[in-house]
């Protein structure tokens, strides 16, 4: 009798190249759907298996210039949050695309396995690896953010938009309404510029 493929399998299968071409990868920032990097995922044909979370407690703060960064967790960090996500089956090309990317090559992030969650029916728990800050200075960018009472355990387009200067915030917004993005971040992002207006004009 045929085995039944898991959600992830599918996925994997049906990318092309088979089980092993592909790498699971978790990505919780800015290479999110609707995200400014989400470009670069959705043309490289990696599909996306669902969004996902870490398995346990991680260690997400948001540094200089509002780039999400997920730690290796710091000594004295207890990671009280399920980091949200989401899964993509990547092909070894779009790997070496994402790595450039993050900067794995200058030491800005690094590549390390991560377990997640399947959210949905399947909860299916998987092996993936995720982007991480370079351990050559986790520590203090987690100090510098704030330490423990800065971690976060979702990145969201409110995170995104923060450091904007305002003339890029209302851009970055009318480009998300006409590429139809969806209605939760499109709030999120509308929400925190009403709100920045408001009190600039106080």
């Amino acid at each position: 009798m045929r085995s039944v493929q898991t959600p992830v399998e599918q996925k994997l299968s049906n990318g092309g190249g088979g089980v092993e071409a592909a790498t699971m990868v978790f990505v919780y920032g800015t290479l999110k759907r609707g995200f400014p990097n989400h470009p670069l995922l959705a043309a490289s044909g990696s599909p996306l298996v669902g969004a996902a979370s870490t398995a346990t407690p991680a260690s997400l703060v948001v540094g200089p210039y509002s780039v999400p960064f997920l730690l290796p967790r710091p000594s004295s960090s207890s990671g009280s949050h399920l980091v949200s996500g989401e899964l993509y089956a990547v092909s070894p090309r779009a790997l070496v695309d994402l790595d450039a990317l993050e900067g794995t090559h200058l030491g800005v992030y690094e590549r390390r396995k991560v377990t997640v969650v399947v959210e949905g029916g399947s909860g299916e728990v998987v092996e993936a690896e995720a982007y991480f800050a370079h351990t050559s200075y986790t520590e203090a960018l987690w100090l510098r953010c704030g330490g423990e009472a800065a971690e976060i355990g979702e990145y969201t387009m409110e995170h995104a938009a923060k450091d904007l200067d305002p003339q890029l915030q209302v851009a970055l917004k009318g480009y998300l309404v006409a590429r139809g993005v969806n209605s939760k971040l499109a709030s999120s992002l509308h929400h925190h510029l009403v709100e920045k207006e408001r009190t600039e004009d106080h």
